[in-house]
């Protein structure tokens, strides 16, 4: 984690190095009257801290998430600063330390987990290469590559005991209560109505549904946080304010995807404890393709078809937009039906490989069926599938989905049987805390694709990695609960 400098002389030259960028930062400053020329001593300072040791870059990285703003660089590309940068930084430090031979040793025990990440990226590589559209293919691997780099390759380095996880922890709840608290005051300037509710999160957080999703994700690390303190104590009250503040937020949002995904959690602890959740996902497996088996019957999915003049958007009105959810009105659920038949129909048209990654936008009109379209079928926005297992599966054939359902299912099944195996009782909590928000997200992928947003990919990735951990701490026996 640390980097020796060759010479004595290189600290003075580093140092003269910052003393001058700071001079002409200023000046630059006060010329150009641009607050951005204070990034180059930033950026020196940054590299010092590399020079001396990268860990508490890896935590300030986390610590960037909640408060990172998209910037837009042009050509249809944008920036989340400065999380996106720093994750970019660590794809080149595990560059250097792949090329260096640190990275990677021949004794090391590869787990499923390994092998099935590899695959999957590897796939992604080979899809963007036969890519229908090229360029967006290599800007999605691109950013695959630094997730999986900061939060899984380098991640896998950098976390290695309980103190560890107590920093991941704080590094991210911090500013995320802040955040919660910044968009709850600006909320209640506008009387906390349903209305304002989605752009309200803006800067910090790009749409209500990314925001609502971020904090159920992240429900069940708080809740966990608070069984390393004595209760009554001053960390103790300091995770249960978290908690309420993230409910608080959840209610707030007005999203129904974060209201479910935080109700489900609790019948998920049940179904845990009575041994029961590993036969539910196969039964919610078994009933979904019984389901899809008699939708794509004889084309029955047509019956659902939405009518087109009574779909509508309920603005300012959460019961209305509510009843409308319900009777099948509700223009932003009925317009997922328009986006899954385009899906159905790509995947019939490309079943193997897919048309590339990021193409769904750029292809899917072509494989609409207007008996399902609305009133926001022309898709402004850009968005996309509304389902992240079907994106994949239309933008890199059936062999990306099952490599991604696969994984996904796989750690499922690994943190609930190491929540029963694992002795030590921080780490069967920590297993239970894993599974939690991993089944938020997977939830929320059912609904949109969110794990390729800053928001929230960074942490389903960081998720996985700790049902990983949690695994080699226990069959080595190398978990220092006590720290």
């Amino acid at each position: 984690m640390k980097l020796k400098l060759l010479h004595p002389n290189w600290r003075m030259v580093l140092l003269a190095g910052l003393a001058a960028s700071v001079l002409l930062s200023a000046g630059l400053m006060v010329y150009y009257r641009q607050l951005i020329f204070l990034a180059l001593p930033l950026a020196l300072l940054l590299l010092l801290q590399l020079v001396h040791d990268y860990r508490p870059v890896f935590f300030l990285m986390l610590a960037a998430l909640p408060w990172s703003v998209g910037v837009e660089l042009g050509g249809g590309t944008s920036l989340d600063l400065p999380a996106e940068p720093l994750m970019l930084l660590f794809l080149f430090i595990f560059m250097l330390r792949l090329l260096g031979g640190k990275q990677l040793r021949l004794h090391q025990k590869i787990y499923p987990f390994h092998l099935l990440i590899f695959l999957l990226l590897f796939w992604t590589a080979f899809t963007t290469l036969i890519s229908a559209y090229p360029l967006r293919s290599l800007k999605f691997l691109l950013a695959k590559l630094w997730y999986l780099a900061a939060f899984v390759y380098m991640g896998e380095y950098l976390i290695r005991d309980f103190r560890d996880v107590k920093r991941l922890f704080w590094a991210y709840f911090i500013p995320l209560m802040l955040v919660i608290v910044y968009v709850t005051l600006a909320h209640a300037q506008e009387g906390f109505s349903f209305e304002s509710s989605n752009g309200i999160v803006h800067p910090p957080f790009p749409n209500g549904v990314i925001y609502g999703a971020s904090l159920a994700l992240f429900l069940p690390y708080a809740w966990y946080a608070r069984s390393w303190y004595s209760p009554k104590s001053l960390q103790w009250y300091v995770c249960w304010l978290g908690v309420v503040l993230i409910l608080l937020g959840i209610a707030l949002s007005y999203k129904r995807g974060a209201w479910l995904a935080a109700a489900m959690l609790p019948v998920i602890y049940l179904l845990l404890k009575r041994r029961w959740f590993e036969k539910t996902v196969y039964a919610v497996l078994i009933l979904a393709a019984i389901a899809l088996g008699y939708l794509l019957h004889d084309n029955t999915f047509y019956r659902y078809a939405p009518d087109y003049e009574r779909t509508i958007w309920h603005e300012g009105d959460i019961r209305g937009h509510l009843e409308a959810t319900f009777s099948g009105t509700e223009i932003s659920g009925m317009e997922r039906f328009y986006r899954w038949v385009a899906a159905k129909n790509m995947i019939a048209a490309k079943p193997l490989t897919g048309f590339g990654p990021s193409t769904f936008n750029q292809v899917y009109k072509q494989y609409a069926d207007d008996a399902f379209r609305t009133y926001v079928s022309d898709n402004p926005e850009q968005s996309t599938t509304h389902n992240y297992f079907l994106m994949t599966l239309t933008e890199q054939g059936i062999v990306g989905g099952l490599l991604f359902g696969l994984l996904c299912l796989y750690m499922l099944i690994k943190a609930a049987r190491l929540y029963h195996r694992c002795t030590q009782q921080q780490l069967r909590i920590l297993a239970l805390t894993c599974l939690l928000s991993l089944c938020t997200v997977i939830f929320h992928s059912l609904l949109n694709e969110m794990i390729e947003v800053d928001k929230v990919g960074p942490m389903f990735w960081l998720t996985l990695l700790l049902i990983h951990k949690t695994e080699v701490w226990h069959e080595n026996k190398t978990w220092a609960g006590q720290a």
